[in-house]
């Protein structure tokens, strides 16, 4: 499986702290990839068979490209009241809304996924992305950058929000979540398997499946141990892990496909992909 060190990597991480792979008779080797887009390469190249938290955006690119290869197994529903990402600037910074952002540089996680959905919010805030400078930072160099002056904004995702917003006063938001601007529930990250794999292994990949409804349960209904499984991989302070903001899964089975098809169709919209992609085919079962 793959993951990034970021809160779309918690489904791997619940399920190893909690030993549910292994209660489901499952042995899996989680590897960390730095972007999103290398995670979907990895998949093309056999090296992974599944992607717990991967961001819709290269997946359809991925579809596009080698149509019925992998199929979404579950989606995230992600609420504009527990911000998953925001824009952020230093407490004395100058800049006090999205327009003000305009001839400035702006940090974020690198792949496309974070860097185009910005440039389509800052059209709609009549900022032409144009006019911005965008600079691809690992996560683990962002607020550093931001601290130091080497950029003047910051695309951040969780839990580096949470972190940032408790450091006294050392840091400030500018917006709420730019996803969920688009769409609320917004189904960003979603699960996927390769179908190549599962045709081989479908019993894997039904204990799978089963073993990922119980992680998702786990993240619903007991976000205190969901929030503790951050600490060991993402290496943030036990403290802020309960305050960080975490995004319920679909169980399998229960993907709210309209909601689905509807953020496909706006993100066809800003021009994020070319071709129509429909939800349903994603999602149907593997024969």
């Amino acid at each position: 499986m793959a993951y990034q060190p970021i809160v779309f990597g918690l489904p791997v991480f619940v399920g190893n702290e909690q030993k549910i792979f292994e209660k489901h008779n499952l042995t899996v080797e989680a590897k960390s990839f730095t972007s999103a887009n290398d995670m979907m390469n990895a998949l093309v190249a056999g090296q992974v068979d599944m992607v717990p938290g991967a961001p819709l955006v290269p997946v359809l690119a991925l579809e596009s490209q080698y149509p019925g290869r992998f199929r979404i197994m579950s989606h995230s529903v992600m609420t504009s009241d527990k911000p998953f990402d925001r824009v952020l600037v230093k407490a004395d910074s100058p800049i006090k809304y999205p327009k003000d952002l305009s001839g400035k540089k702006l940090a974020l996680i690198p792949g496309t996924t974070a860097s185009n959905v910005v440039r389509a919010f800052l059209s709609q805030q009549g900022v032409d992305p144009k006019t911005v400078s965008f600079i691809q930072l690992a996560p683990t160099a962002q607020l550093t950058a931001l601290q130091s002056g080497s950029v003047d904004a910051l695309y951040a995702y969780e839990p580096l929000v949470t972190i940032a917003l408790n450091q006294g006063s050392s840091f400030r938001a500018i917006t709420g979540s730019i996803y969920t601007s688009l769409l609320d529930p917004c189904p960003l990250v979603v699960l996927i398997v390769d179908r190549n794999f599962e045709r081989q292994h479908p019993d894997t990949v039904k204990r799978a499946a089963e073993a990922f409804d119980e992680v998702f349960k786990v993240m619903k209904e007991q976000p205190a141990v969901a929030d503790m499984a951050l600490v060991p991989y993402l290496k943030i302070p036990a403290d802020i892990a309960p305050k960080v903001n975490l995004q319920n899964m679909t169980y399998s089975g229960q993907m709210q496909i309209d909601n689905l098809q509807h953020f496909i169709d706006i993100l066809r919209q800003i021009g994020e992909i070319q071709t129509p992609i429909d939800a349903k085919q994603l999602t149907a079962d593997t024969k």
